[in-house]
């Protein structure tokens, strides 16, 4: 199944409507596609790698990247409405951390594995 803009906008109550047409949605949904298949893809030598189902993944990075787009997520509001804080960080960071600045981001993370693991195969003699 390919994911496409309604797939994005539907995650949001807003759709990000304010801020990003069609054109804009259709570009973050691109650009987390080949980050899916490229930079997350097992044929990297280095982690993180996707690990999980690769549409929510998609939908999720793309949600995202369209969030941080309209300015981050609103890390608290007044009662009154005229004050929103964000939670941006500036410069380079992991990517974990780059993830956990939204909610979507840190939906997608679930869908990557950040640590190696080890397989044991037990074979007994009989």
């Amino acid at each position: 199944m390919a994911v496409n803009i309604q797939d994005v906008r539907d995650l949001s109550s807003t759709g990000w409507s304010q801020t990003a047409d069609d054109d804009v949605v259709q570009q973050y949904i691109d650009d987390a596609e080949r980050e899916a298949d490229s930079v997350f893809s097992k044929r990297m030598s280095n982690l993180p790698n996707l690990d999980g189902d690769r549409d929510i993944f998609i939908k999720n990075l793309a949600a995202h990247k369209l969030e941080l787009h309209e300015g981050g997520e609103a890390q608290s509001e007044s009662n009154a409405g005229g004050n929103v804080s964000y939670n941006l960080q500036a410069g380079s960071q992991e990517v974990m951390q780059y993830l956990g600045m939204t909610r979507y981001g840190r939906t997608a993370a679930l869908h990557i594995r950040d640590a190696e693991s080890i397989g044991i195969a037990v074979d007994r003699i009989r």
